[in-house]
């Protein structure tokens, strides 16, 4: 086993037996209570971008953002709540950035929710996406936005550290929930809650079919997942 494999893990077993991440549990039962007219806006790569914009119906027929919003929308039916995705596949912090003035900010959003991670764990430095996320933050704040800062999810559905990145997906999620901390926003820990299910329901370490068909991207198990994650940060 090569050495990253060890440390991926390492990470992984010390992370789910012992209360490693305590510091960030507070973060992470935080909720955003919903207000008359609030406007949520999902942030992300092509897991949101599929989420919204992929009809063709050969992995999944409803995306986690429809569901949400369908959620919602029914049980706020007072509060006129608008809920929308930008998006788009390959993204990384530095390409949010980039057009997060443009595309998110000048649309008013109250709430932001931040899915990403995945592309920059396999393709920039930590140090540029600590840097990039923080700056991130720094614009939606001065905004005036509501941010919910999400963990990356996976690159392989294996549940024992064994997947190639899997010490690059551990080490960038907890940036995230670092980050979080750091910025004092609610944190939805979908790296925590996925590792979690793949110990309960992937019994064969299989390395996809779980909640994604491709290890990365999610199928409609993993949408509804990700819908039922991200509905418990409002109230």
């Amino acid at each position: 086993m090569s050495k990253s494999h060890l440390l991926a893990t390492a990470l992984i077993s010390c992370w789910l037996i012992t209360p490693s991440f305590a510091a960030d549990d507070d973060h992470a039962a935080r909720q955003v209570e919903l207000k008359k007219g609030d406007r949520i806006i999902f942030f992300g790569d092509s897991l949101t971008s599929l989420a919204v914009d992929d009809t063709s119906g050969k992995h999944f027929t409803k995306g986690y953002v429809q569901t949400v919003r369908e959620t919602l929308q029914a049980q706020h039916k007072d509060k006129d709540l608008q809920i929308d995705a930008v998006a788009t596949g390959g993204h990384t912090v530095p390409d949010l950035l980039k057009r997060v003035d443009k595309d998110v900010i000048a649309k008013k959003p109250t709430i932001v929710v931040i899915q990403i991670g995945c592309n920059d764990a396999r393709r920039i430095p930590l140090e540029t996406f600590q840097a990039s996320l923080n700056e991130l933050h720094d614009k939606l704040k001065a905004a005036g936005i509501q941010v919910v800062q999400c963990s990356l999810t996976s690159v392989g559905e294996k549940h024992d550290g064994t997947n190639a990145g899997d010490a690059k997906m551990e080490e960038f999620a907890q940036a995230e929930r670092e980050i979080a901390k750091s910025k004092d926003v609610p944190l939805n820990d979908l790296r925590k809650a996925f590792v979690g299910y793949w110990k309960e329901h992937n019994k064969e370490n299989k390395p996809s079919g779980i909640l994604t068909y491709d290890g990365n991207h999610f199928n409609q198990t993993g949408h509804d997942f990700v819908a039922e994650q991200m509905l418990k940060k409002f109230k």
